[in-house]
């Protein structure tokens, strides 16, 4: 037990460590208690320890337990609002789990310290609630417990009715309150002001200002609480009051509080579309599946993070494999173990996802927009409203009653003079497949080795005749327009010319993602090969390879002037489970080679369509007599410090995600101060399931998660104020604001913390829940119609709006005094401030016999039934409705 408790210990200090010195945190002083179940949930029944006994508390324990026991639900965390904070570990509790507690505590003790709807609590309240509660039993001892708990009922009844705005100041005498004075036997020699009588309106009530705290008005005006012998009453008012103002900012926040990454864009992710750079996996928010490091293994991506310009660090293998990622970015070492960045050491053996198989299912569409045709002269005379004859004669310099549209025509049509009755070859029309196939990925992946563009289509050369010669048979089949094979030899050798000429080859190859002003040291893999399934990425690399690889005694070696297509193939080749190591040359050229086993898997996986290449690697490989074993590990030769933005994504099950070929884990304040701790992997597993459970969407989307809303609302502020707009977003602002741009930029931390500090959980929602995040969080409203749940509206709008209403005043029926002398006799007239929602009859008369016994006159309540005014009244025996008793003729 010792052990635990010098392990937690130390866990408590990391952890403090790392959310104040890293995150900008300021909590309060936080003292940590380890708790059996029953004294958990016994403070959380009660709110803060040793507060006054009540039935009501005893209900919320009893119901609390028993969802524990029966293991529906579970309190991981529990801290009180003080100064220093009181937070309860529960005895059973995982170390893991009692991590993820205590980072939780330090982000709410930043919260309360920080917001401004908790800067008027009592921060020593935990004292505060003995001394009250101690006077509570006093009162039961002096005037019996049952008179007590029977006021105690009509007061917490009533409770919630408490005023929450903590700036205003009230005194015990509120100026805007009209109930007379209770005259005195001495007022005449003490020179007190006889009552001025206010003014009535026309239903009776007395011209005041309405008064929402109910429970203030009550402790100042209530004809029956104020005689000496019932002073208890009225402190006891007030105990419930004073502790309502305590607990109110919790109510207002909730949302706020609980919701109080990491490789660059670059990296290449396995995904089940294929291969996707982190920063369009992010930008697009596609939530697809992603290999996880098992041979086809694919997991579901449930959530995306994105920290902007953070330091990093980029490793490099002997092999020639790269990856950069934030400090405490994990990936996964060659004994399974995961490692923080920054701890690698040069040396370290470091796994590699070799064999992943993770491709694309589905091919690529092919979009082919046939270019605009050359104007003609009848173009023109259409365009202008006149005849060819006419245009004609303007052409020739004779004077029309058209020049001015003629002329305009021309213009504006772009017409070309000599173009007209031309058959130029470019102007072929291209007939592609639907989407890219085998045949059309080996031609863009031999263009892509021995291409280039011409003025009016693109040339590929080859130095064998009979290869040449199929190619070129192949490129004209897919384009579906003629091809001429030109025989270019040179002093060097035989090389042949495959032209193809064609304005719309060049814009389809350019939809591909081909940059065709790219020189020798800029190519690389077009994205519609790596977004694309196993066979066609084959053909592609048998392409590329017929072009830009040798063959031979030394085995398969490719060799390019751009590292980005060298990284980007050997990752490719990792999926195939084909390992090669990259080699920089003196002439500024990287080679790619791959030899033993892997060349083996090679020429049986992918291989060469080009004969004698072909030939040449078989022979390496049957030559060979053994192989030297092949382990998916690498060693990392050179470590490199940089800045850069960095994503991360949260995988389902796994959490764990292949990228640029290595294994990472997926990775906001208590993740984030958690990320900067050395936990085990073993933690760091439980950690991320115990983290997605609590952020995961409410069940059946019955209501809203306060964690998982509020997470993705400071995440999406943290993005948004750091410059990450998508573009729907920045061109909504600019619509807003009258063309300027967004100005923001790098103030995602600082934007977050002044949100903490200045919003409650309305206009939290209310300024920040945008329609991004309503469709992310696949918001809607519902209700039963018949057997049937049907959705009523998708607006966003609409829905945030809906969202803050039923968190206006915390859900309860807004109500207000209207008039504490209602037709002069002492009568308490309230009001429902209608919000769209009735008042259940049967509740309002329940809390109305509640009022009376506070009040001790005829109580009044006007709400809307079915859109009508209509006045409740309880007189101290008899319900009425409108004057007459409900049922009654």
């Amino acid at each position: 037990m010792n052990t635990e408790l010098d392990q937690l210990t130390q866990a408590i200090e990391e952890i403090w460590e790392a959310g104040t010195a890293t995150t900008g945190l300021d909590p309060f002083p936080i003292h940590f208690e380890i708790v059996p179940a029953s004294v958990m949930y016994e403070v959380g029944a009660y709110g803060v320890p040793g507060r006054f006994s009540h039935w009501t508390h005893g209900k919320a324990f009893h119901q609390m337990k028993t969802m524990y026991d029966y293991g529906l639900s579970k309190i991981y965390e529990l801290i009180i609002n003080t100064n220093p904070a009181q937070a309860f570990l529960m005895e059973g509790n995982s170390l893991i789990q009692n991590k993820l507690v205590i980072a939780h505590v330090i982000g709410h003790s930043d919260f309360f310290k920080k917001n401004v709807y908790f800067s008027h609590t009592d921060r020593q309240m935990a004292e505060t609630a003995g001394v009250t509660a101690e006077r509570i039993r006093a009162y039961e001892r002096e005037h019996g417990e049952r008179e007590v708990e029977q006021f105690l009922d009509a007061v917490l009844a009533i409770q919630e009715h408490i005023d929450p705005n903590l700036r205003v100041v009230r005194g015990p005498h509120n100026p805007a309150a009209p109930v007379p004075a209770r005259a005195g036997d001495y007022d005449d020699l003490l020179g007190a002001k006889p009552e001025v009588k206010k003014p009535l309106d026309q239903d009776g009530r007395t011209l005041m200002a309405p008064e929402k705290d109910l429970l203030h008005f009550l402790m100042h005006h209530s004809p029956i609480l104020n005689r000496n012998e019932d002073k208890w009453k009225t402190d006891i008012l007030s105990i419930v009051r004073n502790e309502m103002l305590y607990f109110l900012p919790q109510m207002q926040t909730k949302t706020m509080n609980e919701g109080w990454a990491c490789a660059t864009g670059e990296s290449l992710l396995a995904t089940e579309n294929g291969l996707l750079r982190f920063s369009d996996l992010y930008e697009q928010r596609r939530k697809i599946k992603v290999g996880g490091g098992g041979a086809g293994a694919v997991h579901q991506i449930t959530d995306f993070h994105h920290e902007s310009q953070v330091p990093t660090l980029r490793i490099t293998t002997r092999r020639g494999y790269t990856i950069e990622g934030a400090l405490r970015h994990r990936v996964r070492m060659a004994d399974g173990s995961w490692s923080f960045l920054e701890a690698c050491q040069q040396g370290d053996a470091i796994a590699l996802a070799m064999g992943t198989e993770v491709w694309a299912q589905e091919p690529v569409p092919l979009t082919c927009e046939a270019a605009p045709k050359d104007v003609t002269l009848h173009d023109v005379a259409e365009a202008a409203g006149t005849s060819l004859w006419t245009v004609l004669r303007f052409r020739d310099g004779m004077k029309t009653r058209k020049d001015v549209e003629i002329a305009q025509a021309l213009t504006t049509l772009g017409y070309v003079d000599g173009r007209e009755g031309k058959v130029i070859p470019s102007r072929r029309e291209l007939t592609p497949p639907a989407h890219l196939n085998e045949a059309m990925a080996h031609v863009l992946g031999s263009f892509v080795g021995d291409g280039n563009v011409t003025k009016s289509g693109i040339c590929i050369t080859c130095g064998d005749e009979d290869y040449a010669r199929s190619l070129a048979d192949l490129a004209g089949n897919v384009f579906g327009i003629p091809v001429t094979l030109r025989d270019d030899a040179t002093t060097t050798g035989p090389r042949f010319r495959i032209e193809l000429h064609s304005r719309d080859l060049l814009r389809l190859l350019e939809n591909l993602g081909i940059d065709l002003k790219a020189k020798a040291p800029g190519k690389s893999v077009p994205w519609c090969v790596l977004q694309s399934p196993r066979p066609v990425v084959v053909a592609f690399l048998a392409g590329y390879f017929d072009a830009d690889v040798y063959a031979g005694e030394h085995g398969i070696i490719l060799s390019s002037a751009s590292s980005e297509l060298v990284r980007t193939v050997q990752i490719l080749l990792l999926n195939f489970g084909i390992l090669s190591t990259q080699r920089r040359k003196p002439d500024g050229c990287t080679h790619l080679e791959i030899k033993g086993r892997s060349a083996e898997r090679f020429v049986s996986e992918v291989g060469f369509r080009m004969e004698r290449k072909q030939r040449a690697a078989e022979t390496y490989v049957r030559e060979r007599r053994w192989f030297k074993r092949e382990d998916p590990i690498d060693e990392i030769v050179k470590i490199e410090v940089g800045t850069a933005d960095v994503f991360d994504i949260t995988v389902d099950e796994v959490h764990a995600y292949v990228a640029n070929g290595l294994v990472h884990h997926n990775s906001y304040w208590h993740s984030r101060i958690l990320r900067e701790m050395d936990i085990t992997p073993e933690e760091h597993i439980e950690f991320t399931r115990l983290h997605s459970s609590v952020l995961s969407p409410s069940p059946r989307g019955t209501s809203i998660n306060p964690y998982y809303v509020g997470f993705k609302i400071f995440e999406d502020i943290e993005r948004r104020w750091n410059g990450d707009l998508t573009p729907d977003e920045r061109r909504e602002y600019r619509e807003q604001n009258h063309g300027r741009e967004w100005p923001h930029q790098g103030r995602g931390r600082a934007k977050m913390f002044e949100v903490r500090e200045l919003e409650n959980d309305v206009s939290f929602l209310r300024n920040y829940l945008t329609k991004g995040l309503v469709d992310e969080l696949d918001m809607y409203i519902y209700r039963k119609e018949g057997d049937e749940w049907v959705v009523v509206e998708k607006d966003w709008r609409r829905i945030r709006d809906m969202i803050v209403e039923s968190m206006t005043n915390f859900g309860y029926p807004y109500l207000t005094v209207e008039d504490g002398d209602y037709h002069r006799a002492q009568e308490l007239y309230l009001k429902h401030n209608f919000d769209g929602r009735e008042l259940d009859q049967h509740y309002a008369f329940r809390t109305m016999r509640y009022i009376h016994r506070l009040w001790g006159r005829p109580i009044h309540l006007e709400s809307l039934v079915d859109g009508q005014p209509t006045v409740w009244t309880f007189d101290g025996e008899r319900e009425l409705v409108d004057g007459i008793a409900p049922g009654a003729d």
